[in-house]
């Protein structure tokens, strides 16, 4: 049985103790990465997840557990992610949800990889008013913002945000990613944010930026 089958077997059981302790494990051992666990595993396991759209007899409560094992496992993940880090650029990144968007497990995951790429991150995350990003980049000083967008729903509020953030801090790098830009990205594309899908897209363009 691989890791996954392992793993999500566990996960349907809502067995938060053995889904942490095989990511743990599996982790110590070395026998997998940050990007594969969160790819292959974590990233996978939740891509089965249904909504009150698409599936009538979808149950919150039990979406809401699985969430907060896979938040678990991530936060668990964290002294593993430094000891992967190969790299300091020494620039610096927020990964923020726009106003209204409630899920922020991708933004999470992303804020891991960017600082496997090198970057001093911030990890903002969820429901974050649109102004409230201007005040962000320029206390912090930012060389890369990540959005993330899970409801297609909230793509409009991201749309805004990114042309405010051009307007004022026309240097600032956007990325976007996330199941909401599944349909129209191209609305981003335009104001020229680069949207991603995984790790190996934040490598090839900010490889290129960095």
């Amino acid at each position: 049985m691989t890791l996954f089958e392992e793993f999500y077997r566990s996960f349907e059981a809502l067995d938060q103790e053995r889904c942490i302790q095989l990511s743990y494990d599996a982790l110590s051992n070395e026998s997998i990465s940050i990007e594969d666990l969160y790819e292959d595993v974590l990233r996978k396991s939740l891509s089965f997840l249904t909504d009150n759209e698409s599936d009538p007899t979808h149950k919150i409560w039990k979406e809401h557990i699985q969430s907060a094992i896979v938040r678990t496992i991530i936060e668990m993940a964290y002294p593993f992610v430094l000891k992967q880090r190969k790299l300091n650029l020494n620039k610096k990144a927020a990964i923020v949800c726009p106003d209204g968007e409630q899920h922020e497990l991708g933004a999470r995951m992303v804020s891991d990889y960017l600082r496997l790429l090198g970057y001093e991150t911030y990890f903002v995350g969820r429901d974050t008013p649109r102004l409230e990003f201007l005040d962000m980049i320029k206390t912090l000083d930012l060389d890369v913002v990540a959005i993330s967008v899970t409801n297609y729903y909230n793509l409009s509020k991201a749309l805004q945000t990114v042309v405010d953030v051009k307007e004022h801090f026309p240097e600032v790098t956007l990325v976007a990613g996330g199941r909401g830009l599944d349909v129209n990205s191209e609305v981003l594309v335009k104001h020229d944010v680069m949207i991603t899908h995984d790790l190996n897209d934040l490598k090839r363009y900010l490889g290129e930026n960095a």
